[in-house]
């Protein structure tokens, strides 16, 4: 009798292990952070940090296997990429979507609301956020999206070359007369630049300094009352930021790549000494404390906020970064599994461990306050900068960012407006009547397909 069971015995524990193989789940997610082409000195420490994330969610979750991919570092080519996977019937699970493409992201019908398939309790988690998190992410009475990597822009500059200038290191520009003087004092020391400052060419710097100044971007109170029909690019606000660009430009003191969204390429000038300041994300803040730390770009690091436009420029900043959306298109097990890492990576420690790796702040009451007790940001006072930023700003419709539905296409006729200016010493007013009329066509087409 014993032999007969031994087989037996054998033959269920096998066809054990195989259903147990079948009941794996696994959960594609996709993100922006990959490293970049031709950049071999500049190394993503944040990859690291999502990585181990990940790891953690799988040693709980032993029959779940989360692939991350980072299929693009640019968010639209990274949308656009999700969506083109999910027309062809293989979407990912979890999409890391930019704060500007959310009203298009709903819009295509292709996410699932969070409010529709995560727990009371899931949700609940929710009031933990930041109010000025929160009110970026709302859309309707859809929660779509959790928010993960927020940011906003902070000055980057190279004390040492202060101090060479005969400048306090101690007392970075403030506003953009102060980044005029400070500049022409950097430019007349004989150091070697070949621009004062660099910062990427990108609408996101404008609607900063826009919101800085009170003003807004669009019309039903910046597309969040109702759908935008209108942008204000011609506004007095708009004006005052361009006219200011192009005088940097004018005197040599600005310089970019000449190509656009290029955050990466901004780094290099600053890294090689040949620009004395730099605007970037806060949330590259630990690359930029790993690239300046030793060779070949070691440098004496200085972080300061945003400049304002003026000294009357008090409202604030708007949230900048992106938030984890749900793609329809999978069975119910695998969505579920979707959502629990999705509230699992944005959780109270999480969302700390993530700030600490990054430079992202956290986007949770209950993780600021945790950082703040346990002394990090007494020990890392840059870190602190960006969550200032935003807790100091007023909450209204100016720092809740502007919602559009074609927010790539309608970006992109600003940027023209810019570079045309910029580039080819265009008249300011002129091209910025011109992209408000090419973005209120294309906001006209695009809501008279989904209204």
């Amino acid at each position: 009798m014993k032999k007969l069971l031994t087989p037996l015995i054998l033959l269920f524990l096998l066809s054990f292990s195989a259903s147990a193989q079948d009941d794996v789940i696994e959960i594609t997610f996709v993100h922006i952070f990959g490293e970049v082409e031709n950049t071999e000195e500049i190394t993503d420490v944040r990859i690291a940090v999502i990585q181990e994330i990940i790891d953690a969610y799988m040693a709980e979750h032993p029959n779940v296997v989360i692939t991350a991919r980072s299929i693009s570092t640019d968010y639209v080519e990274l949308f656009d990429g999700a969506l083109a996977a999910a027309t062809q019937g293989d979407p990912p699970h979890v999409v890391q979507v930019e704060e500007g493409l959310t009203q298009i992201a709903a819009d295509t019908q292709l996410f699932v609301p969070l409010n529709e398939v995560a727990t009371e309790e899931q949700l609940a988690s929710l009031d933990d956020l930041l109010p000025q998190v929160r009110e970026y992410y709302t859309l309707g009475e859809e929660i779509w999206g959790i928010p993960w990597n927020v940011s906003n822009p902070l000055l980057y500059y190279n004390r040492d070359l202060f101090t060479a200038a005969g400048l306090d290191p101690d007392t970075p520009p403030t506003t953009f007369e102060e980044v005029l003087e400070t500049c022409e004092v950097l430019m007349a020391a004989d150091l070697g630049l070949n621009s004062c400052i660099t910062w990427p060419m990108v609408s996101w710097f404008p609607e900063q300094w826009v919101a800085m100044q009170g003003g807004l971007i669009a019309n039903n109170d910046n597309g969040r009352t109702a759908r935008a029909s209108e942008v204000y690019y011609n506004s007095p606000e708009m004006l005052y930021v361009l006219e200011w660009w192009q005088e940097m430009k004018d005197r040599g003191f600005y310089s970019y790549t000449g190509s656009r969204n290029n955050y990466t390429g901004e780094v290099i000038p600053f890294g090689t000494k040949r620009a004395a300041m730099t605007i970037n994300s806060s949330g590259g803040l630990s690359n930029f404390i790993d690239l300046t730390s030793g060779p070949p770009f070691q440098l004496d690091l200085g972080v300061a906020p945003l400049f304002r436009p003026n000294t009357d420029s008090n409202n604030g900043i708007t949230v900048g970064g992106a938030s984890l959306w749900l793609m329809d298109g999978h069975p119910e097990d695998e969505q579920q599994a979707a959502v629990d890492f999705m509230f699992y990576f944005t959780n109270t420690q999480n969302i700390t461990r993530w700030s600490q790796g990054s430079g992202y702040f956290a986007t949770r009451t209950s993780a600021v306050e945790e950082l703040t007790e346990s002394g990090w940001f007494d020990e890392n006072p840059f870190f602190k900068l960006a969550l200032d930023q935003l807790l100091n700003s007023e909450v209204n419709i100016a720092t809740s960012g502007a919602i559009l539905g074609p927010s790539a296409e309608v970006r992109g006729y600003l940027l023209d407006a810019f570079q045309a200016a910029i580039d080819g010493g265009e008249d300011p007013a002129s091209v910025l009547e011109i992209a408000k009329q090419q973005a209120d066509a294309e906001l006209a087409d695009y809501n008279s397909l989904v209204q």
